[in-house]
């Protein structure tokens, strides 16, 4: 059993070592067993605790992490162990930082790599990564089916150090990729949260299980990514057209068999602005672990915004939080509940504008973050206008 896995984040470390972190937390495991190994690589310690499948369980949840494998100790021998097929395909990535002759450095261990394996009578080809990336992304390694024909070889480095993996398992792309553009509804023009990102939220939670509340459900991309993890969830927005597309999302789920019928939900209307008594009674009365929501933060933006538009935005999206931060104090009295909740910056023509977190909630209310990591939890494309600034937030 090898002594150490690791585990490469996406695009946005930060917001995967919370994840990772978080839910390393939910199965009773403490951060001892994780460290990070450069900006995107984090390295797990193996025991009775965690073993190797725990391991990856706990990665097949993740939507921040590209990798998993295990840290090799001596490369030649785990050449000689790879050779359990006449015929193999064999990657070989980088991760960390990179030098300037790396690209030709990849192609002649690979050609050594190939020679050894026909010395020993394994007849073999190799996947590089392309133009001048120095990593084979998840669409690569499945398509050339690296993983169950062969292997992929990494060097991982950090700094002047350097340590060797195998991969174990790569991201279920399909699975995101299809629930992003295969699902029947979604509505651009409201602007759609990109399901990993989804997915990284309802895992900054910390619960492995339970009831989530997503009060600004749009056409239900957190409550989708809930659901596959069995989750079962309140979906509710003003708009009574995103109700009808989450419940036909959840729908779709059921018939592509992504998730069961065990999964119990209910989408309903509700206006956070002038709640429905009726409605919040049920809600006091009804079980709920933790809210995950990103509010309507307006159209999507393609060009930078005057200061004035922006912080008409903001006081909207403000104005939304106060009242559900009132409704869960006082109406529904819910304590121990948690919220992952998304923040919006604006880039103006006068820089960034935005509002602090603590401008709507008081004391009461626990900010999680630096207890997870100890980076700011942005998430942004580049050239964006808008970045969304995760909240981890829990009611004393």
């Amino acid at each position: 059993m090898p002594k150490q896995l690791f585990i490469q984040s996406g695009a946005f470390p930060e917001i995967s070592f919370a994840e990772l972190h978080s839910v390393l937390l939910a199965f009773g495991l403490t951060k001892k067993y994780l460290t990070k190994y450069g900006d995107s690589v984090f390295l797990l310690n193996v025991d009775k605790k965690l073993t190797v499948e725990l391991a990856m369980t706990i990665f097949s949840r993740l939507g921040g992490a590209v990798r998993i494998g295990e840290i090799v100790e001596d490369i030649d021998s785990f050449e000689m162990n790879s050779q359990q097929k006449s015929k193999i395909t064999f990657g070989i990535s980088i991760l960390g930082n990179t030098e300037r002759t790396d690209s030709s450095f990849l192609k002649k261990l690979a050609n050594n790599i190939k020679r050894k394996l026909k010395e020993n009578s394994t007849s073999s080809r190799f996947i590089l990564p392309k133009d001048r990336e120095l990593s084979l992304n998840a669409a690569q390694v499945i398509k050339n089916s690296i993983l169950s024909e062969g292997f992929e070889l990494l060097l991982i480095r950090n700094g002047n150090q350097e340590i060797y993996g195998k991969t174990l398992d790569i991201q279920d792309l399909e699975g995101f990729v299809s629930r992003d553009i295969q699902r029947p509804e979604s509505n651009h023009e409201m602007g759609t949260l990109p399901t990993k990102l989804a997915r990284m939220m309802v895992n900054l939670t910390g619960l492995k299980g339970g009831t989530i509340w997503d009060p600004f459900c749009g056409s239900g991309t957190i409550l989708m990514e809930a659901a596959v993890l069995d989750f079962n969830f309140l979906a509710s927005d003003i708009d009574s057209r995103a109700v009808i597309d989450t419940d036909n999302n959840i729908k779709w789920l059921l018939e592509d068999g992504q998730i069961t019928n065990k999964t119990l939900y209910q989408a309903f209307q509700f206006d956070i602005l002038k709640p429905n008594p009726d409605i919040v009674n049920k809600l006091k009365n009804t079980e709920i672990n933790a809210i995950v929501c990103e509010p309507y933060m307006g159209p999507p933006q393609t060009r930078v915004l005057s200061v004035e538009y922006a912080n008409k935005l903001l006081g909207d999206v403000k104005a939304l939080y106060k009242k559900l931060f009132d409704l869960i104090d006082i109406k529904l009295q819910k304590r121990g509940i948690k919220i992952v909740m998304i923040v919006p910056s604006y880039k103006t023509d006068k820089g960034w504008i935005t509002f602090g977190i603590r401008e709507l909630v008081g004391k009461r209310w626990d900010l999680k973050n630096s207890s997870l990591t100890s980076g700011d939890l942005k998430w942004s494309r580049k050239n964006s206008i808008i970045t969304r600034n995760i909240f981890i937030l829990e009611r004393t």
